[in-house]
């Protein structure tokens, strides 16, 4: 069994989960032949539409599935190596002879069918790979991996929401906007945005369009608030999780969206896709070749257009290499883009390390003079007052975090969980306000007492 055939499995489990909740978790296996149930096609028409997580399944029940982690599938069956290798003509020789033997036989052809037309499903994918130069590869730890990601804060802020280490959240560099995905009334996981403004967050709305029947998460929005990144799992793609890109259309409703094929995707779970504009490097995860608890971040330069090879004449084997990332010394043939690529990640490294490197506050005190350490004040008295501005301040910072995670918690819970957390929202959203016009008395005495 290959991995497109375990997508149509995870997609009806899934659904089935509605009917029979003792289901979920088992794996259930079905051919390519088989009909998979999507998200109602009349959502994608419309432009917009708020989600109600509350309509989705029970938290409990949510929390149970596992098919919305990027869990690795591997193939499977007699042609898994060859899969995995990418040699898809071979297998579908294979299946030719196979099944003219079983037609003499005249024994059922479904299976061998079926496995054909996988081949020449990755095949098409295949021949489209992208001559792509890959500056850098890096292993690290799957549970750091958003660590990379939030170095450089010019590009907005990864998280995952609290106990949801499977779900990431994405805020823009102006922090108006969150992305995230939620379950749909079937469990399917679905891109969502909350606006964010002096309110706080909004209700999530859907973004539709984008025509992936499986689970998408891990969005990323480009500065320009039109290219949408993401990853999604779906029939039409080469297996697990792939990289997907749209473009908004209107409103909140988007094209469909593109799968960036090879070398961006693989029969592994390929996600975490961030365009840097400023220093013209891409970069994405892959748990390709990767054990359990390691995934490898891909360090690229993206192109202006897509540049597939000439299938027809390349060398094959060499086109092969170049999609599987077996070795990015395969991608690296532009000499020229690869030393000015990697110029570039230095660049960006050195800009990333030099932002965490911040003042730790900034204190306006006229027109002309401003402190960023509490070492600025010199006077014993003022810096007293200055060390209980600041810790008031930091805890204004804390509480609007956790008023932000509280307020996204309950628009993804139900009922009960809403009860729960009714009071403590309102409770915060009381208290802030006092501590910020506390925040501001505190910093006109300093000012005071400075002038």
């Amino acid at each position: 069994m290959k991995n497109r055939k375990t997508i149509v499995a995870i997609l009806i489990a899934m659904t089935a989960m509605q009917v029979n909740a003792q289901n979920v978790g088992q794996k259930t296996k079905t051919s390519n032949a088989t009909t998979v149930k999507t998200t109602d096609k009349s959502v994608a028409e419309k432009k917009s539409e708020t989600v109600d997580a509350t309509s989705a399944q029970p938290m409990a029940l949510r929390d149970s599935v596992p098919a919305h982690h990027p869990f690795l599938f591997q193939p499977e069956g007699e042609n898994a190596s060859l899969f995995t290798n990418l040699k898809y003509e071979e297998v579908i020789t294979l299946m030719n002879e196979k099944m003219t033997k079983l037609k003499r036989k005249r024994q059922s052809t479904t299976e061998a069918q079926a496995e054909k037309d996988n081949a020449n499903h990755c095949l098409t994918f295949l021949k489209g790979t992208d001559q792509v130069t890959i500056i850098d590869s890096l292993v690290v730890d799957k549970k750091r991996l958003l660590d990379y990601y939030n170095m450089n804060p010019e590009l907005g802020k990864f998280y995952h929401p609290t106990g949801k280490e499977e779900t990431v959240c994405y805020k823009t560099e102006r922090g108006n906007k969150v992305y995230t995905a939620i379950p749909d009334s079937n469990g399917i996981m679905r891109l969502t945005v909350f606006n964010n403004d002096e309110d706080g967050l909004s209700s999530p709305t859907l973004l539709t369009g984008m025509e992936t029947d499986g689970d998408q998460n891990y969005p990323f929005m480009m500065p320009d608030g039109l290219t949408l990144y993401l990853a999604a799992r779906s029939t039409e793609g080469l297996g697990n999780y792939d990289l997907y890109v749209t473009r908004l259309d209107d409103g909140n409703h988007f094209f469909k969206a593109e799968n960036l094929g090879f070398p961006y995707n693989s029969y592994a779970n390929d996600y975490m896709m961030v365009i840097d504009e400023v220093h013209n490097i891409g970069m994405f995860a892959s748990d390709r070749y990767q054990p359990t608890n390691k995934v490898c971040l891909y360090f690229f330069v993206p192109n202006k257009s897509r540049m597939p090879f000439d299938y027809e004449n390349d060398d094959h084997e060499k086109i092969r290499r170049a999609a599987s990332l077996r070795s990015i010394s395969a991608t690296q043939g532009n000499t020229v883009a690869l030393k000015a690529g990697q110029n570039r990640l230095a660049q960006m490294r050195q800009s990333a390390q030099q932002a965490l490197v911040r003042p730790d506050f900034e204190f306006v005190v006229n027109d002309n003079k401003v402190f960023y350490h509490l070492d600025d004040f010199t006077n014993a008295n003022v810096r007293k007052q200055a060390e209980q501005w600041l810790q008031m301040k930091k805890n204004l910072e804390s509480l609007e975090a956790q008023l932000e995670e509280l307020r996204m918690n309950y628009h993804n819970g139900g009922t009960q969980i809403r009860d729960v957390l009714k009071d403590k929202i309102k409770g915060l959203e009381n208290r802030i306000p006092e501590l910020a016009k506390e925040l501001k008395d505190k910093e006109k005495a300093i000012r005071k007492m400075l002038n």
